[in-house]
């Protein structure tokens, strides 16, 4: 039987999120990896400019990914070729450019040989298996993975510096929670068929108003669904 506390925090977290998706457009110019998942449904594209957000904001990685893509190519045989120092040169908007280059190219390297340049033939089985799998790639960790993944419309929720604040503000999982433990608390709250959509509405919500300094409680749309604390008044 369903334990009944967790039933009551399933509605409060399913009434959050409806009140999200009310108040908040999510423009698909401010997330990278949905600007190209539109354009094209080739994985490797999407893990490319994903790689590319890590410590890095979508429009500065977006700009990066144009770049490489005019001068490289954003594919598995244009990375896997290309001098490292010509991708540090094409990705320098993004930053950690020469870690992220190297990465890149190596990734590249790696698909080529395990999956015979198709990426996709790593995102067979379960999300769980997929989600191992993936990380097994250079400069792909747990976020990464979650974020290709939601994007391709798999069940699974990635976790940035704003959806762990979020959550925890509201209440959604421990303070000290880390990455692992906040992914799993947000997929026992929401239904599989709403997991790729909220990183995008808590993302947003942190970006304008649960910010890092200063949240602007006062105008929060669920500020009478929300436990933090340390509201400001």
């Amino acid at each position: 039987m369903e334990n009944t506390v967790l039933k009551s925090e399933r509605d409060r977290a399913q009434k959050i999120l409806n009140v999200l998706r009310a108040s908040l457009v999510i423009r698909q110019k401010d997330f990278a990896t949905l600007t190209i998942a539109k354009e094209t449904p080739d994985p490797f594209r999407i893990l490319v400019v994903t790689v590319l957000t890590q410590n890095c904001t979508d429009v500065a990685a977006l700009r990066a990914f144009r770049n490489l893509d005019r001068i490289v190519g954003a594919t598995v045989p244009g990375l896997s070729r290309a001098n490292v120092r010509t991708i540090e040169k094409a990705i320098h908007a993004a930053g950690l450019h020469k870690q992220k280059a190297r990465g890149l190219k190596q990734l590249a390297k790696v698909i080529a040989e395990r999956y015979s340049g198709n990426v996709g033939a790593a995102l067979n089985g379960s999300v769980e298996e997929v989600r191992v799998a993936l990380q097994e790639l250079p400069r792909v960790g747990p976020k990464t993975a979650d974020v290709l993944l939601g994007v391709l419309g798999r069940p699974t929720i990635s976790v940035d510096t704003h959806v762990d604040r979020v959550s925890k503000r509201l209440g959604f999982a421990p303070r000290k929670a880390g990455y692992e433990k906040v992914r799993v608390f947000l997929m026992q709250l929401f239904r599989e068929e709403d997991a790729r959509f909220v990183p995008l509405y808590m993302m947003a919500h942190g970006r304008q108003t649960c910010r890092a300094r200063r949240p602007l409680c006062p105008v929060c749309p669920v500020e009478n669904l929300c436990p933090y604390p340390n509201k400001k008044k």
